[in-house]
């Protein structure tokens, strides 16, 4: 006999909400990104269902983004990226370092210039904030000759 599992009411909620279902219009991407900003501001005080949650919603949403061409064309650094997604969701760089177990002086330094982002940094943030690790990628600039 197997034990059936339990679903916490508070993710059957979120389901309820918007179903894990591929996006497949604009009206459904924004109704998707406005709950993903909504259990995104609440940070750490997510539960590990909603945070499994949100985990998937977000890949649904970076499908859809990747699918349509839905990024913007202009380049930001990836220190301002992460500068912008920290005041985003309202937390510091001592919350941040702890979510993703670093230390607080490292995304200093990071956020200052004094350091350029670690793949295990990028890896980190990337999973933390469901966007695509090339975004704290540094862009290679070439050279014209002649």
């Amino acid at each position: 006999m197997t034990k059936k599992k339990i679903v916490p009411e508070n993710y059957l909620k979120l389901i309820h909400r918007f179903p894990l279902r591929p996006i497949t219009d604009e009206k459904t991407l924004d109704e998707a990104s406005e709950l993903f900003s909504e259990l995104g501001m609440r940070g750490t005080k997510l539960t590990r269902d909603e945070e499994d949650y949100l985990s998937v919603l977000g890949g649904l949403i970076r499908e859809y983004e990747v699918a349509h061409s839905v990024y913007l064309k202009k380049t930001i650094s990836p220190r301002r990226a992460l500068e912008s997604l920290m005041e985003s969701n309202g937390i510091s760089q001592s919350e941040l370092a702890r979510q993703i177990g670093t230390q607080q002086s490292i995304i200093s330094e990071v956020l200052s210039g004094k350091r350029s982002f670690s793949s295990e940094i990028i890896l980190s943030l990337s999973q933390r904030f469901c966007v695509r690790p090339e975004l704290f990628m540094q862009k290679k600039r070439t050279k014209r000759v002649g």
